[in-house]
């Protein structure tokens, strides 16, 4: 699934997507958090629905219309959401890839999203996997961007909301539901 449109308003596609969205690590490779949604075999890539932001630092700044993957980070701006995934590395054939262009969802749309963090970042450097938390998703909570570039109801450093819950994960629905705000 990716992204999912509830309500449509606006595709962005005259961003230019940055090297960055064809080597970001899109799995998780530690030990000491398994992930048995990707695997290593998993291409590095953005994924639709992850949080895209415009670049602001070195050659990518250049071009006001670069996105990168999200970091939450002090500085940064969301731009919204990428809506396909981007997968592979820049030699590969795929279609961002071919046209150097990549689609982020913008405009306030209402989406459903299969991927966003499922336990905690904000613990403190070298807390082991037994401390970290579940997050759980209530209908109103304001979203953020993580670290990671996926969406959390952690505040990110930078504060931005990039949206609000709409329909919180449930076992019988893993998709989170949300407005965007970006």
């Amino acid at each position: 699934m990716a992204l999912s449109y509830l309500i449509r308003t606006q595709n962005a596609s005259q961003f230019h997507a940055s090297d960055t969205c064809f080597t970001k690590q899109n799995y998780h490779t530690g030990t000491d958090m398994p992930n048995d949604l990707f695997s290593a075999a998993t291409p590095v890539g953005v994924l639709g629905g992850s949080v895209a932001m415009l670049s602001n630092t070195g050659v990518d700044a250049t071009d006001e219309y670069t996105v990168v993957p999200g970091t939450g980070a002090v500085g940064t701006r969301a731009v919204g959401l990428f809506v396909n995934n981007a997968s592979g590395r820049p030699w590969e054939m795929n279609q961002a890839v071919a046209s150097g262009k990549i689609t982020v969802a913008k405009g306030k749309p209402s989406v459903e999203v299969d991927v966003y963090e499922t336990y905690e970042q904000n613990k403190a450097s070298g807390a082991s996997a037994s401390e970290w938390d579940l997050i759980s998703y209530n209908v109103g909570d304001a979203l953020y961007c993580s670290a990671n570039g996926l969406l959390t109801n952690e505040v990110a450093p930078n504060g931005q909301i990039i949206g609000y819950v709409t329909k919180a994960p449930s076992v019988n629905s893993l998709a989170l539901g949300l407005d965007v705000e970006v």
